[in-house]
């Protein structure tokens, strides 16, 4: 029997990762295994020097390493899902928004369908309008890349709900209003998982 697969979408500064970890607290406290899949994952350097500004990749090559670094972790991520809930902070889904901007989204979905992928369950697209995602990126850290760049993030944005409305890759999609409260989106996630 395998366990739900959850994927938590949305651009930079929606909330992922402290919805992650709201989730894995959740299921853990109804003592169940829980794994998160993070991506990019740390064996993806040259993906990090590219967002930090200390390396430059072109589109393709930038789309390429994003597709290795998924793709290198299909068979873990079967594995993991035979024996816990699985909960990935992004998957294949942002490789398609991010890579498709600037008008190449039909052409990234035609790339990744060419690629074996694990469905998920449930995807959780965290909508945040970009302003919002900008001033909170910018009261953690210094920006990205990609989060300093507003037209991107917009595009990217427009990707996502191109993306949901498709159903991309997944029967179930949920759109979940990340401009509440932290603790308003938790609820709407759980109702989401509940349903």
């Amino acid at each position: 029997m395998a366990y739900p697969f959850i994927v938590l979408e949305g651009i930079d500064g929606c909330g992922k990762g402290e919805q992650a970890r709201e989730l894995e607290r959740a299921i853990r406290k109804k003592r169940q295994p829980f794994v998160l899949h993070k991506y990019p994952t740390d064996a993806a350097q040259g993906v990090r020097r590219h967002l930090e500004g200390k390396g430059s990749l072109d589109a393709d090559a930038l789309f390429a390493a994003f597709v290795d670094d998924l793709q290198s972790r299909q068979a873990q991520l079967e594995q993991d899902r035979q024996k816990a809930w699985v909960v990935a902070d992004r998957y294949c889904i942002s490789t398609a928004a991010y890579q498709g901007a600037g008008g190449r989204l039909e052409e990234r979905i035609s790339q990744l369908e060419k690629y074996e992928w694990v469905k998920p369950d449930l995807v959780l697209w965290l909508d945040l309008p970009v302003e919002e995602a900008m001033k909170r990126k910018a009261a953690q850290k210094s920006p990205d890349r990609h989060e300093a760049d507003r037209a991107f993030l917009e595009d990217v944005r427009t990707n996502f709900d191109a993306l949901y409305r498709r159903k991309f890759l997944c029967s179930k999609y949920v759109r979940v209003d990340a401009s509440q409260t932290p603790s308003r989106v938790a609820a709407d996630i759980r109702a989401a998982i509940e349903q």
